[in-house]
């Protein structure tokens, strides 16, 4: 019986085609399991490079939005402070309504939640409501200091998020 199947080409071609069916109905599935794991494992490196660059995109506008804010704190506390100390102030009705506009602009700019920020607002407002100018400028260092902090508060902060870093609110 096994003879005569064998010698028989078309039953041959069965036996052959039949295993060669049970080759690929197996291995077929098995090599498509193995390119599809492949092809998720590329998949999801690049959804996490997009990820990763999206998040460096965010830093960066934050940090972007960070400096130009400590740019406008420097200005505003430049001005502020150039007033304030000058003994010539010629008008006292502008340099009256200018201070008034600018210790606002300190006041929005500044988050008194914040103990660094805080104590700057406390300097500017001490500053403000003295009265001479030699008290003012006795408290100039003080100021410049405060300002200081602000700013290196800030800059880390920019550093912290350019690096992907997590900082502290409120120190």
């Amino acid at each position: 019986m096994w003879s005569d199947i064998l010698h028989s080409p078309p039953a041959v071609a069965a036996i052959i085609a039949a295993i060669l069916a049970l080759f690929s109905g197996v291995l077929g599935p098995y090599v498509q399991y193995r390119i599809g794991r492949r092809q998720a494992a590329a998949a999801q490196t690049a959804a996490d490079a997009a990820m990763l660059a999206a998040k460096n995109a965010g830093a960066r506008e934050i940090a972007t939005m960070r400096l130009a804010w400590m740019n406008k704190l420097r200005d505003t506390l430049s001005e502020y402070h150039s007033i304030l100390v000058s003994r010539e102030n010629v008008d006292k009705q502008k340099v009256a309504e200018k201070l008034s506009r600018l210790g606002t602009q300190i006041d929005l700019l500044l988050n008194q939640d914040n103990k660094i920020q805080k104590a700057l607002w406390d300097i500017t407002d001490k500053i403000y409501y003295s009265q001479t100018i030699d008290e003012r400028q006795g408290m100039d260092k003080e100021l410049v200091k405060a300002g200081r902090a602000v700013l290196k508060a800030e800059w880390e902060k920019v550093k912290a998020e350019m690096r992907g870093e997590q900082f502290k609110t409120g120190e």
